[in-house]
């Protein structure tokens, strides 16, 4: 029973509509606030931004432009047209550095790069089988270790993959596939000498091909006469639906029920006769008993032995697989501030270049190569040949060096010490000429303070906003300003850093 206030919601199961729009509101306003607050911080992030571009950009057009210079040698003239070639070429350095760049001094060195090629052969004995095909066969060798053959030359470093027959191996032996008979089963009847019948299937008897296994066939009146051309077009529809009547004929006999609708009824287009080529529709299969002659062993029950061509004897020899495979190994001979990844990058002067067919000595160095890169040379190539037949490695499949081509290669390099907008710094030529490289580890930036400007506003958009900032909100309708932190950058110099290094400090 009601009395008149209503029911519990929650007692009758029905949700309250108010207390729902209520959660709603809740939810829409705490979105809104979420959404006007990651704006505000984001407008906080951008003012940063544009304040410190536009303190950038007076900096950069109050910096002084530095001095121009002249060079005052020709060594030092071709310093300077290195510095500029280097300067076109690398955008991150100083424009026209040839210019304003001021040279302190100059100095001149030179490494070496010792490079050993080398082809490692390795040598493996394989036993190969073929028929014997009646050749005549000496008495055969005693077997050696792989590396006592004396084997054909192979010229160059990258070599493919050979294979060569040993002479004076070979040997006969018996087959073990048809047990030196020569012969074997045949694959096709299995050693019967027949197969089941294909046209009955083994059962003597096969389906008549004129009345479709009816047993009858249509009478036609002798006396009807049709025109010419529909006897033509009976004739090649009759001769199309045998072929078709033939395949489904053929699925049929493998077992397979499949209704033809290609083969109509004779009884259908008038009267019918007793089939003359069958009885009930069957007639005798020209196998006579089921079975058929094997076509491929014709009934030997026997086949040649493919393995032996029929012979039941193989002739077995033995070849050395060769493969080649080309290791290089780089030294860099000598004391030099740059790093060996950009050595290695040089063309250099080629100095020396030989075969190694014996051994070098540390104490008789080639003509222009200093003794003291020369024994390092040495040694590096004594290096190379330690692992030649390492105790427990099989003497059948074992590596060893055949052929060795040593480089040695001069790389000059040039110290330049100059100053730029009063900064100190170090250029490192190196290569040969008209192939010049570079290498600094601290150079003159073009875009000083673009890179700069980068950082900071790296650092400002990444940076959370603090108390005290604030920034105009979308709902009000006046503007507040904003508040940001000062910025002290610090190069080098003020505190010892490297000049890529900067701070925020609030």
């Amino acid at each position: 029973m009601s009395d008149g206030q209503g029911q519990d919601p929650y007692k009758t199961g029905q949700p309250d509509q108010k207390n729902t729009e209520d959660i709603l509101e809740q939810r829409i306003e705490e979105i809104k606030r979420l959404v006007i607050q990651g704006t505000s911080e984001a407008q906080i992030r951008l003012k940063r931004v544009v304040d410190k571009a536009n303190i950038y950009w007076q900096q950069t057009q109050a910096q002084p432009t530095p001095e121009a210079q002249q060079a005052t040698s020709v060594e030092e003239q071709r310093i300077r047209q290195l510095a500029n070639l280097w300067s076109n070429e690398n955008w991150r350095v100083a424009r026209d550095l040839d210019t304003y760049m001021d040279v302190v001094s100059w100095g001149s060195g030179e490494v070496w790069m010792a490079t050993l090629e080398t082809r490692w052969e390795t040598r493996k004995m394989e036993v190969v089988t073929e028929p014997y095909t009646g050749q005549v066969i000496g008495i055969p060798q005693p077997l050696l270790p792989v590396w006592d053959y004396e084997l054909p030359p192979v010229v160059g470093l990258k070599a493919p993959q050979t294979r060569t027959r040993l002479g004076k191996m070979d040997e006969f032996v018996a087959c073990t596939v048809c047990n030196g008979t020569g012969h074997v089963l045949c694959s096709n009847c299995n050693g019967r000498g027949w197969i089941v019948c294909p046209d009955c299937k083994g059962r003597t008897k096969r389906r008549c091909a004129t009345c479709r296994g009816r047993g009858y066939v249509a009478d036609w009146s002798q006396g009807e006469k049709k025109p010419f051309l529909q006897r033509q077009a009976e004739n090649v529809a009759n001769s199309v639906g045998d072929k078709v009547a033939d395949v489904f004929d053929t699925v049929r006999q493998k077992g397979v029920p499949i209704p033809n609708s290609i083969d109509i009824d004779p009884a259908s287009k008038g009267p019918t006769m007793p089939c003359p080529d069958c009885i009930k529709g069957e007639a005798v299969c020209t196998c006579g008993n089921g079975k058929r002659v094997c076509n491929l062993c014709e009934g030997a029950r026997m086949s040649l032995c493919s393995h032996c061509s029929g012979s039941g004897k193989l002739v077995r020899h033995r070849e050395i697989l060769r493969r080649f495979d080309q290791r290089s190994h780089t030294r860099i001979i000598g004391d030099c501030p740059i790093p060996e990844q950009h050595l290695l990058k040089a063309n250099g002067e080629m100095v020396y270049n030989a075969e190694v067919n014996e051994a070098l000595h540390p104490e008789a160095p080639p003509d222009a190569v200093p003794i003291d890169v020369w024994r390092l040379t040495v040694q590096l190539v004594q290096d190379e040949t330690q692992n030649v037949e390492k105790p427990g490695v099989d003497p059948q499949a074992s590596s060893r060096p055949t052929l060795q081509v040593l480089e040695l290669i001069r790389v000059p390099y040039t110290t330049v010490q100059y100053y730029y907008a009063d900064q100190e710094y170090l250029l490192y030529v190196f290569d040969s000429e008209g192939k010049e490289k570079f290498y600094a580890d601290h150079y003159p930036a073009r875009w000083t303070s673009v890179e700069r400007l980068v950082k900071a506003i790296t650092a400002d958009l990444v940076a959370p906003v603090q108390k005290g900032e604030t920034t105009t909100n979308p709902t009000d309708n006046h503007r507040a300003p904003v508040e940001f932190p000062s910025y002290n950058i610090t190069e080098e110099g003020d505190d010892g850093d490297s000049p890529d290094k900067y701070r925020y400090k609030p």
